[in-house]
């Protein structure tokens, strides 16, 4: 794929935004939270040392491409002018109001390297684009660090060939899938990463989770039933009342909260992700980092993303905690709140209660989700012994401690419906 020419700059900030994420993600990794930063300038070159605390300092250079003075951007690159008047973009030469887009269009021009603000004692402050080489990710840690950034759905493809550009690769687009010729692979869908190679895909996860989450709420909402929750962000605490009297609390975390159309994870949210009680949701994280599982790593998504992936449900496995619940935060934003406690744990399953799980999905489309995955991982979570497999997709038994349930499959993989004996 050919990488068109900029005409913007909009255009020349979305082609550099993955490959600058990186680069801002790669040092930030190899400088920890430095003591302090000195700059020492001379012309147009500055040289760099961060202090790191219980390791030595970091030394590097960089070359100074702008200076901004009283709120106002003045370009000293020439790289910024040859691209002016190559691609006719007049916001990179002259004096211009300072903003991120200079910033990330300056950094773009010279390689994506890290961008530093270093404060002159003249008043002024320089714009300095570090020297290569500058630590930086594989094309796969790239595109994850990526996920994390706000990218609209129609820049994208423009920011993934960028990014290719940049690298050097060459990139084939194959239907949703996107192809890089150093084996990195990434599958998008609606205008968003949905996928990225080397690891699970979010599919997967959703079916392991599905079965379990719903026998997990059955079994809540049986317990407690019409129970109303406050959740407690700072102490990790949920309590659980219900109308006539019984009453739980339990060690919860707040996995996201809600606010309009808008779902924040736990960790993103800057109000509660310091807070001891969520600490345990920054593991959602690291896990979509690890696997390559964009909508764990993004820090906000759609509301109705989130419920068609049901992300409740998937982030559950990874915590270890089965049971959700939701609460009302401030007047407009809502937590959703999982926890699991000694005194609520399942009963032994029976062919009754494996038969009324089962058949909450019958006949449902599950939207990606693979019918008789979900099933074999329910059978595993529960402890149910799998009879052996004919080699048909028609059916499968599953023997519980009182009798065999029997769960028929559709030709197109649905649950069709759910027999005893």
């Amino acid at each position: 794929m050919e990488h068109p020419a900029p005409r913007t700059l909009a255009e020349i900030v979305t082609d550099g935004t993955i490959a600058c994420a990186d680069a801002d993600a790669a040092f930030t990794a190899l400088i920890g939270r430095p003591g302090g930063i000195e700059f020492n300038r001379d012309g147009d070159r500055m040289e760099v040392r961060a202090a790191r605390h219980g390791a030595p300092d970091v030394s590097t250079a960089g070359t100074v491409v702008a200076e901004i003075r009283d709120g106002r951007w003045t370009w000293r690159s020439p790289r910024a002018a040859d691209a002016a008047a190559r691609f006719g973009i007049p916001q990179l030469s002259g004096t211009r109001p300072a903003t991120d887009d200079l910033l990330t269009a300056a950094r773009t021009l010279h390689g994506c390297a890290p961008g530093l603000l270093a404060p002159m004692p003249d008043g002024t402050t320089a714009v300095v684009c570090l020297d290569p080489p500058q630590p930086m990710g594989d094309t796969r840690t790239a595109l994850i660090t990526a996920t994390g950034i706000p990218i609209a759905g129609e820049d994208l493809p423009r920011a993934l060939s960028g990014f290719a550009a940049i690298r050097g690769l060459d990139v084939r687009v194959d239907g949703p899938v996107w192809l890089f010729s150093d084996g990195a692979a990434i599958r998008v869908e609606d205008g968003r990463l949905r996928d990225i190679a080397g690891g699970l895909d979010i599919d997967p996860v959703r079916a392991d989770a599905l079965l379990p989450s719903i026998e997990s709420q059955m079994y809540l909402d049986a317990t407690f039933p019409g129970a109303t929750a406050i959740a407690d962000p700072v102490q990790g605490l949920i309590t659980l009342e219900t109308p006539t009297g019984p009453r739980m609390q339990a060690r919860g975390v707040v996995l996201a909260t809600v606010t309009g159309d808008t779902w924040c994870w736990g960790w993103a949210d800057r109000n509660i992700s310091a807070a001891p009680g969520t600490a345990d949701c920054h593991r959602i994280r690291d896990f979509g980092r690890r696997e390559g599982i964009p909508v764990f790593v993004s820090p906000t998504l759609p509301l109705s993303l989130a419920r068609e992936l049901d992300l409740v449900s998937a982030a559950k496995p990874v915590l270890g905690r089965w049971f959700h619940t939701t609460t009302q935060l401030t007047a407009d934003t809502w937590a959703i709140v999982v926890f699991s406690d000694r005194g609520l744990v399942l009963p032994a399953p029976t062919v009754p209660v494996v038969g009324a799980v089962i058949d909450t999905i019958r006949g449902t489309d599950l939207g990606g989700i693979d019918a008789h995955r979900a099933v074999t991982a329910y059978a595993r979570h529960r402890g149910l012994g799998i009879l052996p497999d004919p080699g048909s997709r028609e059916y499968m038994q599953l023997r519980t401690q009182d009798g065999t349930v029997t769960v028929h499959f559709s030709p197109d993989g649905r649950v069709m419906n759910t027999t005893v004996g």
